[in-house]
């Protein structure tokens, strides 16, 4: 940042290479004092704040209830659940994408996979060896 507060965001990029594009440079030194404030420790500043955040508390308990019920959760059922949400919360302009699902998913440290009663059996030969 010190850098391209010298030498400017074009010459950043020129010298550090492609991936730092000049409008990364503008945009984070737009955010140069919240950066500075934030935890050192995690990722800030990554994503934006939840547009519905009643709406996606609701779907996060919903999710984690029939998750302690045992009921596996797919990305349909949840995208249902949030639009009949919405009418009720009277949201109107809510599309309820699936990357808006993979973001709350990711927000709230959610995944789909389910837990498995039964384990694969051993082969026979495997068996004996044990």
């Amino acid at each position: 940042m010190n850098y391209a507060a010298e030498y400017g965001n074009q010459a950043v990029e020129r010298r550090f290479g492609s991936p730092p594009t000049e409008k990364m440079i503008r945009e984070r030194r737009k955010q140069r004092k919240d950066l500075i404030k934030a935890d050192k420790s995690k990722k800030t500043l990554q994503s934006c704040a939840p547009k519905w955040p009643k709406l996606e508390e609701h779907v996060k308990n919903w999710i984690i209830d029939h998750k302690k019920n045992g009921i596996a959760v797919s990305m349909k059922m949840i995208l249902i659940e949030a639009r009949r949400l919405a009418i009720e919360m009277s949201i109107t302009d809510f599309a309820g994408t699936t990357m808006w699902c993979k973001r709350i998913m990711r927000r709230n440290g959610l995944c789909l996979r389910t837990k498995t009663a039964t384990a694969k059996n051993c082969p026979v030969s495997m068996k004996e060896r044990l």
